[in-house]
């Protein structure tokens, strides 16, 4: 049998992120195995029949909504052969379907846009009542419940019968999400629409346009001068509520009503892009890459190695100029799912 210590799902193009991990793992002194497209056949036969192990695998390519979607085998195999996944594959399932989310926000106190669900099973000539069209607003944003990257969505919906039709054609098995359009306020010159990283014990905001995707990391001064502890107290009882340990959120700023908002707009976003500033001028800025990295190797080291994480440990927020700081009110973070029938 070949056992790896670190195994990483990954078919895109070698880069800052890729490098990092693997130059970690190696420092740390554990066995390293990257599963690609040309790879991920032989990986499933090894892992299902036993004759490979990933101790601990960081998925950034299985799609649990595709059916046999052989990335989310491994993810599957690994588990159920008592090593960890990163993201849990039962846990993401859970936390990236946003209608799902939606509710769980609601009820967790996390403001959200006004969102109206439309279930797979509704007739496609499904219309809004009066009351939620007021609501909604004009335009608003069509959104599946299982998208990522932006893709099934309608930015600029005026609530036709036709146009929420033709926008659920995308994926008739999906629920679909009507969602009141945000205007954020400005800062700066800055759009108050954040994207905030969780990393295990690590929370770390950034200045995010929806518009390009740049990002800019959130400093000091700014954290205090708008206030933004709300963002971490979001991201945490995210993390909190679905147990995910690496993922982004998006948190948007408005006003309405002459009451200022922070609103959860895309809830859990797992597989987060890790490509760099340094490789791509919407990459996320390279330090946080390298924290992501570093921290990622970190947490396998201490599962691989059977070390405890210290008791009382509690969030940190990563800010620029600033470094690491905690404030109160952010709980604990969650920790990865072990459930090992064999030791790792």
């Amino acid at each position: 049998m070949k056992i790896y210590d670190f195994g990483l799902n990954w078919d895109k193009d070698e880069c800052l992120f890729t490098d990092l991990v693997e130059a970690g793992c190696r420092k740390k002194g554990l066995s390293f195995v990257q599963v690609t497209r040309n790879r991920v056949r032989e990986a499933v036969k090894g892992l299902e029949s036993n004759q490979l192990r990933i101790k601990v695998l960081l998925d950034t390519e299985a799609t649990y909504d595709v059916p046999g979607d052989l990335f989310a085998r491994v993810c599957y195999a690994v588990k159920d052969s008592g090593g960890v996944v990163i993201n849990d594959p039962d846990r993401t399932r859970m936390a990236v379907d946003k209608a799902v989310m939606y509710y769980e926000l609601l009820d967790s106190g996390i403001n959200t846009p006004y969102t109206v669900i439309v279930r797979n099973w509704e007739p496609t000539s499904f219309r809004l009542t009066a009351e939620e069209r007021a609501r909604l607003g004009i335009p608003f944003v069509i959104k599946p419940g299982c998208g990522w990257g932006h893709q099934g969505v309608v930015y600029n919906a005026s609530g036709t019968i036709r146009e929420i039709a033709e926008a659920r054609n995308y994926d008739r098995g999906d629920n679909f999400l009507l969602q009141e359009k945000v205007n954020p306020l400005e800062w700066n010159r800055k759009r108050a629409w954040f994207r905030v990283f969780h990393v295990f014990d690590k929370i770390i905001p950034c200045w995010w346009d929806d518009r390009n995707g740049t990002y800019e990391h959130v400093t000091g001064d700014e954290f205090k001068a708008l206030r933004l502890a709300t963002l971490a107290k979001y991201a945490t009882r995210i993390g909190g509520m679905t147990r995910m340990t690496w993922f982004s959120t998006e948190i948007a700023m408005d006003k309405k009503n002459d009451q200022q908002r922070f609103l959860s707009i895309d809830y859990v976003n797992d597989q987060c892009d890790m490509t760099a500033r340094s490789e791509s001028p919407d990459g996320v800025p390279d330090n946080i890459v390298r924290v992501t990295a570093n921290s990622i190797v970190d947490e396998a080291y201490r599962l691989i190695f059977g070390k405890d994480r210290a008791k009382g440990k509690k969030y940190t927020i990563l800010l620029k100029k600033t470094g690491f700081f905690g404030i109160r009110g952010l709980g604990y973070p969650p920790d990865l799912l072990v459930h090992i029938p064999f030791k790792v």
